[in-house]
């Protein structure tokens, strides 16, 4: 036993203890504990070997007094079992639609060795020699280890190998860490290696051997054994297993009886009754230590519920987001001390938010009076979430309760939101009105389409004509009807001819997640688009090497929706051509309505514009399960029926931004006063 470093064993569960440094002074040192929760020594070298690993890491940021001992411990901790949980759950899901246990087993595997890669060696993480051997040697095979170098090439690829900054900064606000950037890096360090020790610790979930299980049993045993026994001094009741015939006389204490000796014991409703008013109510202002954070709570749920498809990323982000502001508005986590005054009181201090609040990483870091007062020193068109906003977020806040009841975590009280939704005010068809035809042909006047001074000053007049976002986005939007983030995030493979039609392949990518299963859909090209050069700008930008229809949206930050970009654009030729449109309501997505509106004034059918614009045929059975999609034909006649704001526009040949032709990435914003 002594062969094996840090481990020890107490009663039949073996432990990890380490003498680190406390972050005061450079030779000051604590014994830091840490139960490995298994009896089989294999198991315990296996886990300690990780910590050991993960300590030796740890410690030089301790001395250094980057992070305390006694953070650094938290955070690994945290990390490591909130994944582990979600793992857990995880596992349960893909064994339940008959997942290969083995194939899960390896993926686990080689996506804890990437993102323990990552930790290690940030972006650049790389199977090398150093890193071969340590594979090897903790018995990974030739298949995983590739599996590894290609679950980073993958993680890497789609931006998602480190954590979300919000997430990481809730993680060192939680611990009232300071948040300056070493801070950061090291506990994003911290995350990937929690996040990296559960995913390599796959007995727990592959095999069923659980000793924790075990020891939680025996506990339970034994804290049932050596409760008190209550006095019969002012009351005659008697805890359960422990009710006699005479509910006045108190039997002797029991000895612990072997499983297979146990007995039935039958109680009578009288004696039920008599037990339950026993039972003392706890303070409200007592302390619940058996609890889980709401944020946790949600965050988990919500990390299954994208697995499973059930959740695109946006709305994934937007419940996270929301916990951890409504636990910092309440001021604590835990969701049985949450009430529904809490939520009343939390929308009312919505509606006096800034508008643009969350668009600035130091939003995350303010508190909510600081968020207020903010906000009291802003014009007042500028504060004020919208109807639809507010009602998002309380439609999310009901789903939060819900996650937190299905968790066991009820709220001590709940009445809804119904009463606490912002109502909408006229019809439908008014609240976010279509564009006209003119309005169209107005905006199609701008330089953009007719010749601008340079790349930098599109509105200006010129003779330059520059294909891109800018220019092709609006009559993407015009005469496809697609979404912002469907036509700003298009691959250039999702442009090609099927059944002998030029059309957009709309489907989820890595680049963005579409709104819902109807989106998933063909759409045939109108020939104004092809009169103006598109199928050309596609063929440019292959030969130049692009993967995407517009390369110039993908921003400096990962995770920034390619659409965001392209809305700073769209409101400059908004604001230039239709002035007036701002204060109309009238935004990008109207012009998706007036594409929708003017092929129903022309006679098109609803189940045809639905399957060109990817809504859902409701519970028109005859229109949606039993019929397939219009097919391209049709739909591209319909298309015909359109208006053409474009008619007066010439084609130009196709000229690429000089950022796009040398592939040079965009810079990120510069911020203000720099």
């Amino acid at each position: 036993m002594g062969a094996v470093q840090y481990v020890f064993k107490r009663g039949a569960v073996y432990w990890w203890r380490r003498r680190l440094p406390n972050g005061t002074e450079f030779r000051a040192l604590v014994s830091t504990e840490i139960s490995l929760n298994t009896k089989n020594l294999d198991e315990a070298k296996r886990i300690a070997a990780e910590l050991t690993v993960t300590s030796e890491k740890i410690i030089p940021l301790l001395r250094d007094k980057m992070i305390s001992e006694d953070h650094a411990r938290q955070i690994l901790k945290k990390v490591a079992l909130a994944h582990s949980a979600k793992l857990d759950a995880v596992a349960a899901n893909e064994i339940a639609y008959g997942a290969d246990v083995e194939s899960s087993r390896r993926a686990d595997v080689a996506s804890g060795w990437a993102y323990r890669l990552f930790a290690a060696h940030g972006k650049n993480a790389n199977v090398g020699e150093h890193e071969l051997r340590a594979m090897r040697s903790s018995g990974l095979d030739d298949d995983t280890i590739s599996q590894v170098q290609q679950t980073i090439v993958t993680l890497r690829r789609k931006g998602a190998f480190s954590p979300a900054p919000d997430k990481i900064l809730t993680l060192m606000e939680e611990f009232g860490i300071t948040p300056t950037n070493g801070h950061f890096q090291h506990a994003q360090q911290l995350y990937l290696r929690g996040m990296a020790a559960a995913l390599i610790d796959t007995e727990r979930r592959w095999t069923g051997v659980r000793f924790d299980d075990d020891a939680l049993l025996q506990q339970a045993y034994l804290d049932r054994a050596s409760s008190p026994v209550p006095s019969n001094s002012k009351s005659t009741k008697q805890p359960v297993g422990l009710l006699s015939a005479s509910p006045n006389e108190l039997p002797a204490p029991q000895p612990i009886m072997d499983m297979s000796d146990r007995v039935d014991v039958k109680m009578t409703l009288d004696q039920v009754k008599t037990f339950d008013d026993d039972i003392e109510e706890e303070d409200d202002d007592a302390v619940d230590e058996d609890f889980r954070s709401l944020v946790e709570i949600v965050a988990e749920a919500a990390e299954i519920n994208l697995v499973m498809k059930e959740w695109r990323k946006d709305t994934f982000d937007q419940h996270n987001s929301l916990a951890r502001l409504f636990v910092r508005f309440v001021g604590h986590g835990n969701p049985r001390k949450m009430r529904q005054t809490h939520i009343a009181q939390f929308r009312a201090a919505l509606v006096k938010f800034p508008k643009n609040y969350g668009k600035s990483p130091k939003d995350f870091a303010r508190t909510i009076p600081e968020i207020l007062a903010r906000a009291a020193e802003m014009p007042k068109e500028k504060v004020g979430l919208s109807a639809s906003t507010m009602n998002r977020h309380m439609t999310q806040m009901g789903n939060i309760v819900k996650i937190c009841e299905a968790a066991g975590y009820p709220f001590a009280d709940f009445e809804g939101v119904e009463r606490l939704r912002t109502r909408k005010r006229g019809s439908a068809r008014k609240e976010r009105p279509a564009f006209e035809t003119a309005e169209l042909q107005t905006l199609c006047s701008l330089p953009i389409w007719h010749g601008c001074k340079n790349e930098e000053k599109r509105l200006l007049a010129g003779n330059l004509v520059i294909h891109d976002a800018t220019y092709w986005g609006p009559l993407l939007a015009m005469y496809t009807g697609s979404r912002r983030e469907e036509f700003c995030g298009l691959l250039l493979s999702e442009v090609e001819t099927f059944e002998g039609v030029h059309c957009l392949r709309l489907e989820n990518s890595a680049i963005r997640d579409l709104k819902t299963e109807e989106s998933q859909r063909r759409v045939p090209l109108h020939t104004e688009l092809i009169r103006l050069g598109f199928l050309d700008y596609v063929e440019a930008l292959r030969s130049a090497g692009h993967i995407y229809l517009f390369p110039e949206l993908k921003a400096a930050a990962e995770g920034t929706p390619m659409g965001d970009v392209f809305s700073d654009e769209w409101e400059k030729m908004r604001s230039a051509a239709l002035p007036n449109a701002k204060a109309e309501g009238k935004v990008l997505h109207s012009i998706r309505h007036w594409c929708n509106n003017a092929m129903k004034q022309a006679g098109v059918s609803l189940e045809v514009r639905r399957d060109i614009i990817g809504h859902s045929n409701g519970d028109d059975v005859n229109a949606g399960r039993y019929s397939d999609p219009a097919s391209l034909e049709l739909m591209a006649l319909s298309l015909t029926t359109l208006p053409t704001p474009t008619s007066h526009l010439t084609p130009f040949p196709v000229r690429l931004s000089e950022a796009v032709t040398n592939h040079i990435p965009r810079q990120s914003r510069k911020r203000k006063g720099s």
